[in-house]
């Protein structure tokens, strides 16, 4: 059996190989010893030497652990450490030391939710003892101290028997059923102890690709690889993948590459027949590029555009061993030996949309490489350990993404408040203009500016000096990211006591911030630049919006399609194109027809949930897709064009939903049809989903007596407002009324400066300005009522308008 160690049999003097069947070998000192220049470490790290990545996995987040240069400390009372990994058969080592008296475990609880194994290492009798759940499987053996205090260990699970050695003297074999998975667990009963150089190996597995015979069993442009000897390579003809035929879900997969110089690249990994990596399954970057660059969701090892990798370990020109193992919802990866991305996707806003099996296969991006030694390891189908399963708490900036990603979020009533403040001053303003101050526990999510100039400044939390300080033009990137626009500027800048923004040397100021305050119970980090932010959760939404303008919107997701064939609509026809039985939440509806059934108010949609007898939305299609009327795909966040026009404001509903069309016009309206992208309740949803508020869009024509842009009476958040504006009359927002009372900040005076932006001709992110249509989505800072809402204009001439908000069921 040959292991994922790299080259083992470069170190002849270590028994691993010889005698791996009989389970029986004894590992020499020298594995725990210092290596040679040149010389590589048994197996793959299962930790970064500085932080607890990958081990973060418990049913509570990791406390009383430290990790500093690669050494592991706990005390008693600290929460114990779940790593991220299962395996089946398996070698792992590492190194140990205690305090007197102190004790730790080392477990191997049971996929998917057993207690599993349990060794206890301490000093003096019983270092060793092994249970299985509450059996005692072996006393365990009397250890004495080492000079240098560490101690080491090995347990080698392999032909159904689990053996133990400490201190290179043989401890423990038992049997153990060779169906049985486990995961790794650490955990301190008493004391003080440390670890370190925990490190662990895998059988290697099957061949992939080691002949040109094997090609046989791969899709894709051939033309453009070949195998030179024992090597797969790639002679760049365009830009693709070599597609394995087989689809894969759960595996450990392992290859040798070399890249030439900046060479982009990649291998897919679970994508779906017909789908892109990056967009519809996962992709881990190869690129080689200058180690000074930042990490970012494209370099080394990132799963592309959505998680940064840990680290780096490659070397250029060179060969480099990858490891990927893809178990559940978990994806890790190792570089010569070095852990570089470990993420639960299960708790990432877009990749727990991806499936879990699909095609595997390298990368043709024009650019030269090689692989070697392609082998992959299958395990069983499933999702890991349960616990991994875990609702984990979404802090401040993870909660502000998911809106942006997963409009669902916005249905539940989550004790998020909105609020907003403006400043304007006509011609010079004071040189230091205090534009607003914000108490938290919040974030200032959305700020728009009639100019660019002066300089802001950023104080958190009541400090002396600005964290952040730049030119109103160069705030979008400076900022959390979270979206290209440079105006209004999107982003989330959390603080736990305070925030104060100022303005340096300003004229004709006028500023708009949007900003929330959380619940006291949200986990929250003052902004501290991006390191102060969650990994992958910012990158994500820069990619979400970047592949909306492709089109892509998660068309191979796992979740069920509902709809109809293509119809002629009659005039005056009622024509039901989709219908759902029971409770579920609708992602997106999408529109199939042609274009040009938006040039018309003709076209109109009716959707009606929960058997109710008037719709909780009719209006004219136009208005619910306001962003195509003239053009398509472009960056943002709602509306898509791929296979028909999509909204992705999604539709929670309790007992049933149905999707009808209807012709107001004078004429047919052919090869009209719909379909919905839904997830059905299951009995672990279906509370949830039947609790959250519904959508509604309440369709207003066009009036001359009335000021009021739309009303809300009932409790409800406010989350979208479309107009026809293409008579070119204009309008400026007087106030908005929550619950009877003028709310701060809401007053704008003309019809550009609600949707944060001057001219007539763009579509940014969450507002557009475009054929005579203009809109705005309040995704990061939606307004509730608990009575009422009410928005009033500064005139009386109003235009059609579509108002989208969600109510209580």
């Amino acid at each position: 059996m040959k292991l994922l160690s790299f080259h083992l049999a470069a170190r002849p003097s270590c028994s691993l190989l010889v005698g791996l069947s009989l389970g029986l070998a004894l590992v020499c000192g020298e594995c725990f010893a210092p290596t040679a220049r040149g010389e590589r470490p048994f197996g793959l790290s299962l930790m970064r030497p500085d932080s607890l990545a990958g081990w973060d996995h418990g049913a509570e987040p990791p406390r009383g652990w430290t990790m500093v240069d690669g050494v592991l400390t706990g005390a008693r009372g600290a929460s114990p450490l779940l790593s991220g990994y299962t395996f089946g058969d398996f070698e792992v080592r590492f190194q140990w030391t205690v305090a007197e008296q102190g004790s730790l475990h080392f477990a191997l609880p049971e996929v998917p939710d057993g207690p599993g194994l349990r060794l206890t290492l301490c000093e003096g009798a019983g270092c060793g003892r092994l249970t299985d759940g509450s059996e005692e499987l072996a006393a365990g053996i009397a250890v004495g101290p080492r000079p240098n205090g560490w101690h080491t260990v090995r347990l080698l699970r392999a032909d159904g028997k689990l053996t133990v050695w400490i201190d290179d003297a043989f401890a423990v074999e038992v049997a153990v059923d060779s169906r049985r998975r486990f995961g790794l667990e650490l955990s301190m009963l008493a004391g003080h102890g440390e670890i370190r150089s925990l490190r662990a190996a895998e059988p290697a597995g099957k061949w992939l690709l080691q002949d040109p015979d094997d090609l046989a069993d791969w899709d894709g442009n051939k033309k453009s690889w070949r195998m030179e000897g024992d090597e797969l390579a790639l002679h760049p003809q365009g830009l693709g993948y070599l597609r394995s035929k087989k689809e894969y879900a759960n595996f450990t997969l392992s290859f040798d590459y070399k890249a030439a110089d900046r060479c982009n690249s990649g291998f897919g990994i679970r994508t779906p027949p017909g789908g892109w990596p990056s967009g519809d399954g996962m992709e881990i970057q190869i690129w080689d590029r200058p180690f000074d660059e930042p990490l970012n969701e494209h370099s080394q090892m990132a799963i592309y555009g959505n998680v940064p990798p840990l680290a780096r370990a490659d070397r250029r020109g060179e060969w480099n061993s990858v490891v990927v193992k893809a178990d559940g919802w978990m994806i890790s990866a190792w570089v010569n030996g070095e852990l570089t991305q470990q993420f639960n996707t299960l708790h990432h806003p877009e990749l727990k949309h991806r499936r879990l099996q699909g095609w595997i296969g390298p990368q043709d991006h024009r650019s030269a490489i090689r692989f070697r030694n392609l082998r992959l390891l299958e395990a069983p189908p499933g999702t890991g350990l349960v616990t991994w399963l875990d609702p984990r708490p979404m802090n401040a900036v993870q909660r502000v993404v998911d809106r942006l990603m997963n409009t669902e979020s916005l249905s539940r009533d989550d004790g998020v408040v909105s609020h907003a403040v403006s400043r304007r001053i006509s011609g010079s303003a004071p040189r230091e203009l205090v534009l607003a101050k914000l108490t938290g526990p919040g974030a200032a999510v959305r700020l728009a500016r009639a100019n660019d100039s002066g300089r802001l400044a950023f104080y958190f939390d009541g400090e002396a000096a600005p964290r952040l300080e730049c030119e109103p033009n160069e705030l979008y990137r400076r900022a959390v990211q979270i979206s290209n626009d440079r105006e209004p500027v999107l982003t989330c800048l959390a603080y736990e006591k305070s925030l104060t923004i100022v303005l340096r040397d300003g004229k004709d100021v006028d500023y708009r911030i949007e900003y929330l305050t959380f619940p006291e119970e949200t986990p929250l980090e003052t902004f501290g630049g991006l390191e102060s932010v969650p990994r992958g959760w910012p990158h994500s939404a820069l990619y979400r919006q970047h592949v909306m303008r492709s089109g892509v919107h998660r068309e191979k997701d796992a979740a069920r399609r509902a709809g109809s064939k293509p119809k002629t609509i009659a005039p005056g026809e009622t024509a039901t194109l989709a219908r759902i039985e029971g409770a579920g939440l609708v992602r997106w509806l999408k529109l199939q027809g042609e274009p040009k059934v938006l040039a018309r108010d003709d076209l109109w949609l009716e959707v009606t949930i929960d058997g109710e007898s008037r719709p909780a939305i009719s209006a004219p299609a136009r208005l619910l897709l306001p962003g195509f009327v003239d053009g398509g795909n472009y960056y943002n966040f709602v509306l898509v064009n791929r296979n028909g026009l999509a909204n992705m404001l999604a539709m929670p509903f309790g007992a049933g939903i149905t999707v009808a069309a209807v012709n107001h016009g004078d004429r047919p309206i052919e090869n009209v049809g719909v379909e919905l992208c839904y997830e059905p309740a299951t009995d672990r949803t279906r509370e949830d989903i039947r609790g959250r508020m519904r959508l509604r869009g309440t369709y207003l024509p066009a009036s001359d007596d009335t000021d009021e842009l739309f009303r809300i009476d009932r409790a409800g958040r406010w989350v979208g407002l479309v107009c026809d504006v293409a008579d070119g009359e204009a309008f400026g927002v007087a106030d908005l009324f929550v619950d009877g009372r003028p709310a701060d900040g809401w007053n704008a005076t003309s019809l550009a400066r609600f949707l944060g932006r001057e001219g007539n001709d763009y579509r940014v992110n969450l507002s557009g300005h475009k054929a005579g249509l203009a809109w705005r989505y309040l995704l990061l800072a939606p307004v509730d009522c608990r009575e009422s809402l009410r928005l009033t204009a500064d005139t009386k001439r109003l235009p059609q308008r579509l108002i989208f908000y969600y109510s209580a069921p």
